[in-house]
C-alpha cells in the first residue's frame, strides 16, 4: 500500500484556462474525485479487471432490460465495495496498461458507465440528472494521476477530443499529457455503449476486447431498435443523441445512413428510402434510470 498518486496538472494553455474558468464557475474542485485514499498496486491487468467488476456490478444491480439500476441495492452490496477498492488502483495505472485499442476502448466505456453508476451512489441523485448540476464534471476518477471527468472520457477520450455539445471547448490541450489516452478514429458506436444514468440513455453492457466489434454492433441495434428509432404518427422519430453527435455519424446523411442499416422496422427504412423524409427527435428523459 501506498499514498494516493498525487495528481498532476497540465500546463495551462487556452483550452486548459477555458476549462478551469468553466469548472470554478461550477465550483467544481480540481482534486474532486470519487477514488481519493491509499492507493494499491493493481496485480492483474486494469482493463480485464475492470471488466470482469462491470460485469458483475452488471448482474447484481441492473435488470434484465438493462434499462434500469438498482442503486440503492448496489450501494450495500459486496461488488461495490470491491469495485470502489478497484478504483484506488486506478492512480497507479499507466496508459500503456490498458493494452491495445481494442483494450483501451472497452476499459474506457466500462470506466464511463461505471464511474456514472459510482456518482449517483455518492451524489445521492434522485429524480432527474439535473438536480446535480455539472454532474458529468463532476464525476471524475484520478487514473495515472490526471484527473477524468465523465465528460473527460466520453469527449476526451472516446471522441477523439472533441468538443462536448454543451461546452464548444476540447476537453485537452495540445501539450495536456491526457492527450496519450486519446482514441484516434473515434467509432460513433460508442454513443450506444456509454450510458448518462438517464432514462433515455442506451441499455448497459460491458464490454471486453475480444468481442468489442459483435458488442457494439449488438449496442447500435439494441438501441435503435429498443426506441432509440420509431415510426409514429406518419413520421420518423429519432433520439437527441443524433442531433448532439450529429458530426461524428457522418452529419446528416451518415445520421440516416446507420439507421437504415440497423432498424429492423420496414416503415423507418422505407420512410428513410425519400432523401425528403424529415426526422424529428423525440425528448430525451433525463429522470434517473432507477428501478422502480
Amino acid at each position: 500500500m501506498q499514498k494516493t498518486k498525487s495528481m498532476v496538472y497540465p500546463s495551462l494553455g487556452i483550452t486548459r484556462i477555458l476549462n478551469k474558468i468553466l469548472d470554478g464557475f461550477l465550483r467544481i474542485r480540481a482534486n474532486e474525485i470519487l477514488n481519493s485514499g491509499t492507493a494499491i498496486v493493481l496485480k492483474e491487468n486494469p482493463a480485464q479487471t475492470l471488466g470482469k467488476l462491470a460485469k458483475e456490478l452488471t448482474a447484481e444491480g441492473v435488470d434484465s432490460t438493462g434499462k434500469y439500476v438498482n442503486y440503492a441495492k448496489l450501494a450495500g452490496s459486496d461488488i461495490y465495495k470491491r469495485f470502489k477498492h478497484f478504483t484506488l488502483g486506478l492512480p497507479n495505472c499507466k496508459p500503456e496498461d490498458l493494452g491495445d485499442r481494442q483494450q483501451q476502448i472497452a476499459f474506457w466505456i466500462n470506466l464511463y458507465n461505471a464511474l456514472i453508476v459510482d456518482a449517483v451512489i455518492h451524489y445521492k441523485i434522485k429524480g432527474s440528472l439535473f438536480s446535480k448540476p455539472s454532474l458529468f464534471r463532476r464525476a471524475a476518477y484520478n487514473v495515472a494521476g490526471f484527473r477524468f471527468s465523465a465528460d473527460d472520457i466520453e469527449n476526451g477520450v472516446l471522441r477523439g477530443n472533441l468538443p462536448s455539445p454543451s461546452f464548444p471547448i476540447r476537453p485537452f490541450g495540445n501539450s495536456d499529457p491526457r492527450c496519450v489516452t486519446v482514441i484516434q478514429r473515434m467509432d460513433p458506436r460508442i454513443h450506444f455503449a456509454l450510458v448518462c444514468a438517464a432514462k433515455s440513455c442506451p441499455p448497459i453492457a460491458t464490454y471486453s476486447a475480444d468481442r468489442l466489434e459483435q458488442q457494439l454492433e449488438l449496442a447500435a441495434s439494441s438501441f435503435i431498435n429498443g426506441g432509440g428509432v420509431r415510426f409514429a404518427d406518419n413520421a420518423v422519430w429519432i433520439s437527441k443523441i443524433f442531433k448532439w453527435y450529429q458530426a461524428d455519424f457522418g452529419g446528416l446523411s451518415g445520421v440516416r445512413a446507420i439507421i437504415s442499416k440497423y432498424s429492423k422496422d420496414e416503415k423507418v427504412r422505407q420512410a428513410l428510402r425519400s432523401p425528403n423524409q424529415k426526422l424529428n427527435y423525440s425528448p430525451y428523459d433525463w429522470t434517473i434510470n432507477r428501478v422502480a
